[in-house]
């Protein structure tokens, strides 16, 4: 489920054709503009329910298929729900991201928690448990009874749990699109770093005065005072009212102003509330005949007086503030000047102001994964060992690096094991160079992406690009705005559009509409090609007639001992990734290969001058790029993160060239000048 559709993939089909629209099946759009309430998304799921109790009771049978046209009985299942944590909470019927009831996959409680790292400690949610305590709520004979259990537990009726399999601590699985792209690293950008905001129009949240551990509202507590649950809600916010800081200056009539307004403030809140903060601070007023609302926020007030008026900039935040300006111009210099393939996502050039617009997921990982730590580790790598900028920097690369394990495209118990190790350091640094900030759901699910990992493999077959893509088709087609014909308008055209791609692929397709077929991938981008591969796996566009030999440059004449042959600009290869020559595209020429194809070594950077072609096949002639002299001075402050696999290489290349096989590239690289002589060179590889 995302954002208002309930789709589904077979994980049975290979990845590569896994989430093309024709194998995607769009079971439901739930409409808009606001999300059904509480537990009535049970009745946008049931009719898929139904389907799929029965498929895993009895099985389906299908009277005939391509490998078996006698029939087969077939059983299905749900593996896993992937979606942000709001719409897990809301599938799954658990109380909301922001309850005390804080993960749906650990027993983890209170938001106090979302700071923990000690990972080895946490217990998974039993699923017997969570099914008895739905089964309760389900069964509870009034309203209020409903409500008893659902505070107690934080669990309501899902229609998930009709399927016997279900448990949700296994397969209500973190997505890690929205949990560390569009959560994770965009809090870290925008608020911590400081480096860029959400739009100008957003005005940030002042940090805390100071920070105070603050009793919770328990239940015993709750009834001695006999409060209702709006007292209690207002007691968290009563302790926010608290906290705020007096906004400089800070002279008398400046807080004179502060203090008035802070207790109308509490003064809009109910009287239990109010009281049961006092008892708990320790300022209940002096009694009297009788008290009323305004004594107990005199009260507060009289303890706020008596608390810091704000917090102090701390050391690193303040060399950081400094450092702010100058690490967004490098980031923006590193997207202007940076050579990369074309099929890399690129990041807007005014990166940072309102006019970029809304940064998409894609346009994070790039700025995560290349741009960010490139300026970063260029700007503040070199101060010195030790410092509150460099312990920044060092708190930044953890999630880097925590980022390019969760990405990666082969995960191994290692390696997973690696990205929480990350995690743990990022998170468990937060509070120790961010005091003012507080911790959100994501920095306590990210760890539950382990599990994950372990669980399913690499987080791109499951994670929720495609079925945010699938959004973005549906919103495009065009209807007439009316609601439930809105809904129907695009699930039929979504379907009609789907069954024309899976009969234009047929192969007993009429000729005449297969042609057709090139011109609708063309105008939709598809990544199906009907140019042909060659037996080293690189397609060659179609030309006509033979290609013309021509008198081949005096390096490339030694390199293989001809004087005339066949150049190109470029080949594409069978997962449509570009080789072109330098002089054509610089970023496609970047490219790492095993010299002489032999694998057991590392690969090396090179630069493609020319492609020629040696009988069927085309080859590449290759330039190192030079590594840095022992003589030079630069330091490589990149070796220093072992996860983020970037490396200071001399500007030069290799006067010699070398052949190198299209099957024997590992990967792309971008390159930007770190110096005048030296560059940055960052493996583009997605193993």
């Amino acid at each position: 489920m995302s954002s208002g559709i309930i789709s589904m993939a077979c994980l049975n089909l290979p990845l590569d054709i896994r989430y093309k629209p024709e194998n995607l099946y769009l079971a439901g759009i739930i409409p808009g503009p606001s999300q059904p309430s509480l537990e009535n998304l049970n009745h946008y799921i049931r009719p898929l329910i139904n389907d799929l109790a029965t498929s895993w009771e009895r099985g389906v049978h299908y009277s005939r298929t391509a490998n078996y046209p006698h029939g087969r009985t077939t059983r299905s299942a749900v593996a896993l729900t992937v979606c942000d944590l709001p719409a897990a909470r809301h599938i799954s019927a658990f109380a909301g991201v922001r309850s005390h009831f804080i993960c749906g996959a650990c027993n983890c409680y209170h938001k106090n928690s979302y700071g923990r790292v000690d990972f080895e400690n946490w217990v998974p949610r039993d699923k017997d448990t969570l099914r008895h305590h739905a089964e309760q709520w389900r069964d509870a004979p009034s309203t209020a009874e409903r409500e008893r259990l659902f505070k107690e537990h934080g669990v309501r009726w899902s229609e998930l749990w009709r399927l016997p399999y279900w448990d949700p601590a296994q397969q209500l699985v973190v997505d890690a699109m929205h949990c560390i792209l569009e959560g994770l690293v965009a809090h870290h950008t925008r608020r911590l770093l400081g480096i860029t905001d959400e739009n100008t129009s957003h005005t940030p949240e002042a940090p805390p005065a100071f920070h105070y551990d603050f009793e919770t509202c328990t239940t015993d507590a709750a009834t001695a005072l006999s409060m209702t649950m709006r007292e209690i809600s207002q007691v968290p916010a009563i302790h926010n009212l608290l906290v705020m800081q007096v906004p400089l200056p800070h002279d008398a009539p400046c807080i004179d102003q502060f203090m008035n307004k802070l207790q109308a403030d509490l003064f809009r809140k109910n009287m239990c509330s109010l009281q049961y903060v006092c008892q708990t601070l320790g300022c209940t007023p002096t009694k009297r005949t009788r008290l009323y609302k305004i004594d107990y926020a005199k009260a507060l007030i009289g303890w706020r007086r008596r608390m810091p008026l704000s917090a102090p900039t701390p050391p690193h935040q303040r060399e950081h503030n400094h450092d702010t300006g100058e690490a967004l111009e490098r980031i923006r210099e590193v997207i202007r000047d940076i050579s990369i393939p074309s099929w890399f996502e690129s990041a807007p050039r005014n990166f940072g102001d309102a006019s970029a617009g809304s940064i998409k997921a894609d346009e994070w990982r790039s700025l995560i994964m290349v741009y960010i730590p490139i300026a970063l580790i260029s700007v503040l790598g070199a101060h010195n060992p030790g410092s509150d900028t460099v312990a920044v920097l060092d708190h930044t690369m953890s999630l880097v690096s925590a980022v390019y394990l969760a990405c990666a495209r082969t995960m191994t118990l290692e390696r997973a094991s690696a990205y929480r190790s990350c995690i743990a350091s990022y998170v468990g640094n937060l509070k120790s160079l961010y005091p003012s900030f507080s911790l959100r759901p994501n920095h306590h699910a990210s760890f539950h992406i382990f599990d994950y990992l372990v669980l399913f493999g690499p987080v791109h077959s499951w994670w929720t690009f495609p079925f945010e893509r699938l959004i973005g088709v549906l919103q495009r087609l065009p209807s007439n705005h009316k609601p439930g014909e809105l809904e129907t308008t695009m699930l039929h055209s979504y379907l009609k559009g789907a069954k024309l791609r899976a009969w234009v692929s047929r192969p007993d397709c009429p000729t005449a509409i297969r042609e057709c077929k090139i011109l609708l991938d063309r105008a939709y981008q598809s990544q199906e090609t009907s140019e042909r591969p060659n037996a080293d796996g690189i397609i060659l566009p179609d030309v006509t007639g033979n290609p013309r030999a021509t008198v081949l440059p005096d390096d490339l004449q030694r390199l293989i001992g001809r004087y005339r042959g066949v150049l190109r600009a470029n080949v594409k290869h069978s997962a449509g990734v570009f080789y072109s020559r330098s002089s054509t595209h610089l970023g496609n020429s970047l490219i790492f290969f095993y010299s002489r194809g032999n694998r057991s070594v590392p690969p090396v950077p090179g630069s493609i001058k020319y492609i020629y072609q040696d009988g069927e096949s085309f080859l590449l002639a290759v330039q190192r790029q030079r590594p840095l002299s022992e003589k030079s001075k630069v330091t490589d402050a990149f070796s220093a993160y072992p996860h983020f696999p970037a490396k200071v290489y001399s500007s030069d290349l290799e006067n010699t060239l070398e052949s190198v096989q299209c099957s024997w590239v590992s990967s792309h690289y971008a390159r930007w000048a770190l110096l005048p002589g030296a560059v940055v060179v960052l493996s583009l590889c997605k193993d």
